[in-house]
């Protein structure tokens, strides 16, 4: 059935001193052990968040699905924001580390990109570590359930659409990061 004549659900926002933010819900069949089509419903909110001590473009997503008021995400949120200085430096140091050569350090990074700089498709020159890191930003920041983190790290296009996606455990400790794209 269509279900014309329905109103539509009004959104779910959620404000407080992080920004604000929207309640997203997506619906998907699962199948457990047994091959059983399970319904699932994933919620998370979504919004942009404060950096810096400003408003950003700095997407955040906290995953909601067992407490709607996904309490324990946005504490982290607030951990990551009260600490953004801090962690952006931690995390463009790591996303740097990944790509130089740990027997030379100071040498350029090979980068691939179609037409960077000029738009000629051609591939830009390697770029060096200090002029690479300027490139580095934090993207966006996904929180789980269980109070991991997903960080992406925006590359300023240096590799045609892909960016660098860190992995932060409950505690603030980096436990992964990976080129993704």
């Amino acid at each position: 059935m269509f279900g014309f004549g329905k109103k539509k659900k009004e959104p779910v926002f959620l404000e407080n001193e992080l920004g604000k933010f929207k309640l997203i819900e997506t619906r998907s069949t699962l199948y457990d052990e047994n091959g059983k089509k399970r319904p699932h419903v994933h919620r998370y909110y979504e919004g942009l968040a404060v950096w810096h001590g400003v408003e950003s473009s700095i997407n955040a997503s906290v995953r909601c699905n067992d407490d709607i008021n996904a309490e324990l995400g946005f504490k982290r949120l607030e951990w990551a924001v009260q600490n953004s200085a801090e962690l952006e430096k931690r995390l463009i140091d790591y996303t740097l580390s990944a790509f130089i050569d740990t027997e030379h350090p100071d040498a350029p990074i090979e980068i691939w990109s179609t037409g960077y700089d000029d738009n000629s498709g051609e591939e830009p020159d390697p770029m060096p570590p200090e002029e690479f890191r300027k490139h580095i930003s934090v993207a966006s920041v996904h929180i789980e359930d269980d109070g991991t983190m997903n960080i992406d790290m925006e590359l300023d296009g240096l590799f045609t659409d892909h960016g660098f996606m860190i992995d932060i455990d409950e505690n603030g400790n980096i436990t992964d990061g990976a080129l993704w794209g």
